[in-house]
């Protein structure tokens, strides 16, 4: 997938994996505009190699967030998001521990960076070298 630069800013490649988004994946398309980024567009859907679903994991949804002009503002969307979710799950019956977690995996520039929620030391620093490396001047 391409994650190039546009003309508003780089292009962030999202891999959401976990349950079903579905009608949350409105508030994600919602917060990231909300943070700056120009366009949010689903690009690919697959179901989880045979044997690795469990409960309601149904799936990686792909989106290519364009255009984005402020990575901070777009990442911590991204976390708060997650956050809502997994408050939401928490009132969900599950058959896993793992059935009702979700991550981010974000793609820039060639570098990816796992969000889940909660962020643990290792992420929250891990989250702020990336912003280092791809802030831009």
């Amino acid at each position: 997938m391409n994650t190039e630069r546009t003309a508003g800013g780089p292009t962030l490649e999202l891999a959401v994996h976990g349950p079903d988004p579905g009608p949350e994946l409105a508030e994600l398309h919602h917060a990231l505009t909300a943070a700056g980024v120009a366009s949010v567009e689903e690009v690919g859907f697959r179901q989880p190699e045979p044997g690795r679903r469990v409960g309601e994991l149904a799936e990686v949804l792909t989106l290519l967030a364009a255009g984005v002009s402020d990575l901070v503002a777009a990442v911590e969307s991204i976390r708060q998001w997650l956050a809502v979710r997994a408050a939401a799950a928490s009132h969900r019956p599950t058959t896993s521990s793992e059935d009702g977690v979700t991550k981010v995996v974000i793609t820039l520039a060639g570098e990816t960076l796992t969000l889940v929620n909660p962020t643990d030391r290792a992420t929250s620093e891990a989250i702020a070298q990336f912003y280092e490396r791809h802030r831009q001047d």
